[in-house]
């Protein structure tokens, strides 16, 4: 069976399962609310003016878990090995919550030089923060050969002050860090970086869940240029659809559940590009997967509750509801986590998969000859 977790871009969810269960208290006591995002229609002033106060308050709650790394860097740094540890693993997770590898690499950098720094949850989390931030810095090739090294030590038994076997790390953690790795190789395009790194996972892993999710993501990537997969039944409005029958335009596919929190936040540029692309041929089609929570729902009992989702978010593309058998579009498209989507070609060939609000706008624009 197939379960299903909120992706990596919900980030700051991830703070309960990655930082230390005695810092959980003090974390929810230190973070600001967080932000609620309000889309700006054109011509609405309220919500442009919400808008900018909104990313004004995002862009300074960032700059303020930045200055916390950079200090807790500095604290470390003057710190005797056994504090230090707890210091780095500390800064570690709040990097990892807060999506901010590339201002974790530096003080990942001394960890990985250090000697004296032996805890081995410490050492592997400032390995996984380089090869992130590595690849955050596009050095993608650079990113594969890290992993491969660490990959190799923890087969093969660290030595002492070397990287250790992922079984240190729980396991929502590595999922984490495993999601948030493949999220920066897919969205740069970096596909045959992705089949190798994901296939050296699948194959030296010795946690079934992380060997599960590499398999899943070898599944998408396999995706990649070729026909996809069919999705035919009948909508939520009883209309029949047909993937095939839209041929000739560019298709996404979105993956959502009506639980999930992103999946809301995300219907408003989602609509803004469907909006300034319809004219040129593009579409979105959306899959729900509420018949997935739980452990299975039937379509009946998901049915008022996406209904209710659809009309309070005026979604105006159609949407089919995951089934069994045929109908089981996620297995075909090799979905595990939400928010996932998938885009399609005009010759019906898969083009991309798991874009990001940042890199949706221009793999659609260069779909349908935008410019």
């Amino acid at each position: 069976m197939i379960h299903f977790r909120i992706a990596l871009a919900a980030v700051a969810s991830l703070a309960l399962v990655l930082l230390p269960s005695g810092l959980l208290a003090q974390q929810a006591a230190e973070r600001p609310p967080q932000a609620i995002t309000v889309p700006a229609a054109p011509g609405n002033t309220a919500a442009q003016a919400l808008k900018a106060i909104n990313d004004e308050y995002n862009t300074q709650l960032l700059q303020i878990e930045r200055q916390r790394l950079d200090r807790l860097a500095g604290l470390a740094a003057g710190q005797p090995a056994r504090e230090a540890s707890q210091t780095y693993e500390i800064l570690f997770r709040l990097a990892i919550a807060n999506n901010l590898f590339a201002e974790a690499e530096a003080a990942a950098d001394r960890v990985r030089s250090s000697p004296d720094i032996t805890s081995p949850v410490v050492r592997l989390l400032a390995e996984t923060v380089n090869i992130i931030a590595t690849a955050d810095r596009g050095a993608f090739d650079e990113s594969l050969a890290d992993l491969g090294r660490l990959v190799g030590a923890g087969a093969s038994g660290a030595k002492p002050g070397a990287p250790v076997p992922a079984a240190v790390l729980d396991t929502p953690s590595l999922l984490s860090l495993c999601g948030a790795y493949y999220q920066r190789l897919v969205q740069a395009g970096r596909f045959d970086v992705a089949r190798r790194a994901f296939a050296l996972l699948n194959r030296e892993s010795t946690n079934p869940d992380v060997k599960e999710f590499s398999a899943h993501r070898l599944r998408q990537l396999e995706l990649i240029g070729k026909p996809a997969p069919e999705i035919k039944g009948t909508d939520v409005d009883g209309r029949p659809f047909d993937l095939a029958a839209l041929k000739g335009n560019v298709v996404l596919v979105v993956f959502w559940a009506s639980w999930c929190v992103p999946n809301a936040a995300e219907v408003a540029w989602l609509d803004q590009v469907y909006s300034e692309n319809r004219e040129r041929g593009f579409r979105v089609v959306g899959v729900n997967l509420d018949t997935l929570q739980n452990g299975g729902t039937r379509a009946e009992a998901a049915m008022p509750g996406v209904r209710r989702f659809l009309l309070d978010h005026n979604v105006r593309w159609p949407n089919l509801i995951n089934g069994q058998g045929p109908a089981d579009y996620a297995e075909a498209y090799g979905v595990t986590e939400i928010p996932s989507n998938v885009l399609i070609g005009r010759d019906c060939a898969v083009i991309q998969v798991d874009l990001s609000r940042k890199t949706l706008d221009q793999a659609v624009a260069r779909a349908v000859g935008k410019g």
